[in-house]
């Protein structure tokens, strides 16, 4: 199970008008008894972005077409489609 932080924070935000941080928020919830520690240090991480998951964080760098390529494929398509008409 995962603990969203970002959507806790964002009720907590709507229904006070008061931003905290999410640190501030986990601390919250454990305060409140609303979760264990343990789940705050398992289940209540904080997201830093997808970077640790991938080697690369930008798929633009992942991907190597030839614009040529994609040219054609895209004229291919226009085709395509003025014919189904």
């Amino acid at each position: 199970m995962s603990i969203n932080l970002h959507y806790i924070r964002a009720a907590i935000e709507a229904n006070t008008g008061i931003r905290l941080t999410l640190e501030r928020t986990r601390e919250y919830l454990v305060e409140e008894g609303l979760i264990t520690q343990r789940q705050a240090d398992k289940e209540a991480m904080i997201f830093r972005g997808y970077g640790e998951f991938f080697q690369e964080d930008n798929p633009s760098n992942l991907i190597k077409e030839d614009p040529q390529d994609v040219r054609d494929d895209l004229r291919r398509e226009v085709r395509n489609l003025e014919n189904s008409r």
